[in-house]
């Protein structure tokens, strides 16, 4: 099982047509070595990960159990009408395919866990 994320700098609220082509190539094949996936995999209890203020995380490829460890997250997923967000403590199951992206509102630090 390897989950793999990727990393970018946004707007906060990131027009629609913006969305839908980072969850297309959210879609695309990540070549190996690429320096955003999670070297280790999600083999460990949980993968753990900074983002600055208005980073963007796009989970793929696994079940997985996000997790606020502190900051201000918003997590969207493609066709889902509610956006979420979650403070410190909170967590958010991702299924496979949901096409989420997550974007850190303040400073946070994320966990990623294989569900």
């Amino acid at each position: 099982m390897n989950a793999t994320i990727d990393l970018a700098f946004t707007p906060a609220c990131p027009p629609l047509e913006t969305r839908r082509a980072l969850f297309a190539a959210a879609a695309a094949p990540v070549p190996a070595g690429n320096a955003t996936e999670f070297r280790t995999g999600m083999h460990a209890a949980a993968a753990e990960r900074d983002l600055a203020k208005d980073q963007l995380l796009v989970p793929r490829g696994e079940n997985l159990t996000l997790t606020c460890l502190s900051g201000e997250l918003w997590l969207t997923r493609d066709g889902d009408p509610e956006d979420h967000i979650l403070g410190p403590g909170r967590s958010f199951a991702i299924r496979r395919g949901d096409g989420a992206a997550v974007q850190a509102l303040r400073p946070s630090r994320v966990s990623l866990a294989a569900a």
